[in-house]
């Protein structure tokens, strides 16, 4: 067995274990765990990409279940899957949806996961079951239980006149430079005044030139339009920027 193979048998299967001797309630991080493994084990190759399902259901034990069906553990399982997709530089067609749905035959203090890829709206339009909690790519409203938005990815500034200056972010459209109105304001008198923005496709913050006069940078070389990868560094102006999974 291969190190890889072993280490992911260790984390299956000896890690569960024990976390089980050692605590009897099910906690929000395993299932956590549970949808991260899942993404990995349903990647696949598709038109020189790799793509995960968008459509995921966590099954639980009706106590657990009751435990932990409220908003603030479905938005920390949304955000989960979306930073995964990140890391493992992944894309994803369709909105994502996240489900809580009871099951009978899942013991107390085990969860498990089935994903797929759902082309059509047709999932996202259906009535939810009376005992199953979803979460969609929807405008909800605001509650002290629930942020409004997913803040998934941050942008910090690591040299420039605005040193430290910093910005977290998920689905939204980011514009950067001197402008007053921009989400992330730069003094830098060498970055345009709409120098670049940062767009949410496919699951997948892309930064886009904005026709800056100086030119944007990312890791050194001069672009036009490109994915981001947690660890790059954009450079307008004088400014160097670095985006990071949080």
């Amino acid at each position: 067995m291969g190190f890889a193979k072993l280490e992911s048998f260790l984390e299956d299967h000896i890690e569960g274990f024990f976390n089980k001797r050692l605590s009897s309630a099910l906690e929000p991080v395993e299932l956590v765990k549970q949808l991260e493994r899942e993404v990995l084990k349903r990647k696949r190759k598709v038109d020189e990409c790799t793509l995960v399902p968008n459509d995921y259901t966590v099954f639980l034990n009706g106590e657990d279940y009751q435990r932990l069906c409220a908003h603030r553990v479905q938005g920390a399982l949304y955000e989960a899957v979306e930073k995964q997709v990140i890391r493992q530089e992944c894309f994803m067609d369709g909105d994502l949806r996240v489900r809580l749905q009871k099951s009978k035959t899942v013991k107390p203090g085990v969860c498990e996961v089935q994903s797929c890829f759902t082309e059509s709206k047709e999932a996202q339009q259906e009535e939810a079951e009376q005992h199953t909690l979803v979460r969609e790519r929807i405008e909800l409203r605001p509650s002290a239980e629930m942020p409004r938005e997913h803040k998934i990815v941050s942008l910090t500034v690591v040299d420039g006149p605005d040193m430290d200056a910093s910005l977290q972010f998920g689905e939204k459209q980011i514009y950067i430079g001197r402008r007053e109105k921009n989400d992330f304001i730069l003094t830098d008198v060498n970055a345009s005044r709409l120098h670049a923005y940062i767009a949410y496709e496919r699951h997948r913050h892309v930064i886009h030139d904005a026709g800056s006069l100086n030119g944007t940078f990312l890791n050194g070389e001069k672009i036009e339009i490109a994915c981001l990868q947690s660890g790059d560094e954009i450079q307008a102006g004088s400014t160097v920027l670095l985006y990071e999974v949080i």
